[in-house]
């Protein structure tokens, strides 16, 4: 028989600080450390197994499969490859997501042959340089606006004033320099501060029957007048053919489904063709010629180019159409770098009061926002007049201060052209619009050649315009998102599908797993260590013995 005492003990580890009480401390802490992390384990490990069992993710059975526990070699084998698939997962989702978050618009070709009468005309206006009947302006003018008994400073005053104006454009002042180097005149202007310039402007303008002489649309001969209309743009008081801008014109685009007009045919001839033709008494030196403006129906204004007296232009127009998917509204403009029309909380959305959303308009708008920054008042000779505005129409002597910032109006720069452009001007106009998300563009080609003979009249200053479509088609563009969230959660399953084998329900079933499951598991474990007590009820007679086992 052998007494437990006589047993040999545990030699004590090497190395350990024997004597000192710290020694003693520190084994009693590792000691208690590993028995409750080995009591954790012990705890979890049946409910581990049970999910690697049940799990739908491929691969994790087979660590804890009943039948490998003797291959070690084979669950190492297993735990690497899920290992490599996690990580190969995770790798490709994100450079996925980065795909996602940084190129998330793209546009691409919807069409391209979409035919040209889906589409309106393009919108053409024409401002003659020398547009002003000057026998009307020193003579009627100056009874109508200024009366009878108007002195010769003032009538001097008025003729010289709208002389220099003759031909006015916002980023054109400097053509009034004459004026304004005479100190008289400019101390003087305030005397026409009472007048209405947009009301002298279409009185001493040139009618409409003045200048034109024979007009086709489509190759039918049509009344100029009565598809021509006036409209001020920022070259002033213009002619206009197919527009959209007056409460007369939208009034008619309303009522008539074929207006704003269109065409299906192409090439010269086939569009607007139109003569011009002036008494050339009527003509002022160095005012010869007519600015073109293309521009949309809607459109306030626009770049213009000069077209020669004498000559025969073509102008040929190639339409590019750009529509946007209403699914890019997920994103915000300045990723998609467009705007649609009722976004008019953006702060790039800029317009006029009534306006449909167009990149030329937005372009207007930030002039004129640069006016009333440096003038205070807002020309109405170049821009929109509007009750919903309240701006102060520009007077005669606030030309003075437009006049001064002649060279800030004169040039328009983008936010970002510093990073490409060196910038010799010191003063400009900043303006940063996007585009419509439903836009439209005219690129033009201008050819001009010497007019016939038969079409030469000595005695009127005479041009022929030719407005045509280069082609009977057009390509449509179409920006849509390249990745939605939708078409990224499909991505994501079918990396996790590829790598894992699992699906969305694999993660919900570890997120219960670890949630809800793990509690109830915590939870009855805890009961089957506080059994409750059993009662066992034995007959014994008439009287009931009733013991109670723990």
């Amino acid at each position: 028989m052998i007494y437990p005492l006589e047993l040999p003990r545990a030699r004590r580890p090497l190395y350990r600080d024997y004597g000192g009480k710290s020694g003693l401390i520190q084994t009693q802490q590792d000691a208690r450390k590993g028995s409750r992390l080995g009591k954790l384990w012990h705890f979890m490990l049946p409910y581990l197994k049970d999910y690697a069992a049940e799990s739908s993710v491929h691969g994790i059975r087979y660590l804890a499969d009943p039948k490998m526990r003797n291959y070690l070699n084979i669950r190492v084998i297993w735990l690497l490859i899920l290992v490599t698939t996690s990580i190969g997962a995770i790798v490709v989702y994100v450079d996925l997501n980065e795909l996602y978050q940084t190129v998330r618009i793209q546009t691409t070709i919807k069409n391209t042959m979409l035919p040209i009468f889906r589409i309106p005309f393009p919108s053409i206006g024409l401002c003659p340089r020398n547009r002003l009947n000057w026998k009307m302006l020193e003579n009627e003018a100056v009874d109508h606006f200024l009366g009878a008994n108007v002195s010769a400073a003032q009538k001097d005053l008025f003729v010289k004033f709208f002389t220099a104006a003759g031909d006015p454009h916002l980023s054109r002042l400097n053509e009034m320099s004459n004026f304004f180097r005479n100190k008289t005149l400019t101390d003087e202007l305030h005397m026409l501060d009472h007048l209405d310039l947009r009301e002298v402007y279409k009185f001493i303008q040139f009618r409409c029957q003045d200048l034109f002489h024979t007009c086709r649309w489509r190759g039918n001969p049509v009344n100029c007048c009565e598809v021509i209309e006036y409209q001020f743009t920022e070259a002033g008081l213009c002619f206009v053919f197919n527009t959209e801008i007056s409460p007369e014109s939208r009034q008619k685009a309303k009522e008539d489904k074929y207006y704003p007009l269109r065409t299906p045919q192409y090439g010269e001839g086939s569009g607007l063709d139109l003569f011009v033709r002036l008494n050339r008494s009527f003509i002022r030196p160095g005012k010869r010629g007519i600015n073109v403006m293309i521009k949309q129906p809607q459109q306030w204004s626009d770049v213009v180019r000069h077209v020669p007296h004498e000559a025969h232009t073509r102008i040929s127009v190639t339409p590019r159409f750009t529509v946007t998917d209403e699914r890019t509204r997920t994103v915000t403009p300045e990723v998609r770098r467009c705007i649609f029309g009722d976004e008019v909380d953006n702060p790039h959305y800029k317009n006029f009061p009534d306006f449909e959303y167009w990149f030329g308009n937005c372009r207007s708008r930030c002039h004129q926002e640069h006016v009333l920054n440096l003038c205070k008042c807002s020309p109405s000779i170049f821009f929109p007049v509007s009750d919903k505005d309240n701006f102060t129409a520009c007077r005669a002597s606030d030309f003075k201060c437009l006049y001064d910032n002649r060279f800030t109006f004169s040039i328009e720069r983008h936010p970002e052209e510093d990073d490409f452009v060196k910038n010799p001007f010191k003063e400009s106009m900043i303006c940063d619009c996007f585009t419509s998300c439903t836009q439209l563009v005219f690129d033009r080609v201008f050819t001009t050649t010497t007019l016939d003979n038969n079409e030469t009249d000595t005695e009127a200053g005479t041009m022929r315009l030719d407005i045509f479509y280069q082609s009977g088609w057009l390509i449509q563009y179409q920006t849509t998102m390249r990745f939605t969230f939708v078409e990224l959660l499909a991505s994501f399953g079918g990396i996790i599908g590829l790598f894992l084998g699992a699906s969305l329900l694999s993660a919900f079933e570890l997120a219960y797993y670890f949630s809800i499951g793990l509690y109830l598991y915590i939870h009855g474990k805890r009961k089957l260590k506080k059994p409750e007590p059993r009662v066992l009820t034995i007959p014994f007679g008439q009287r009931k013995i009733t013991p109670i086992k723990f």
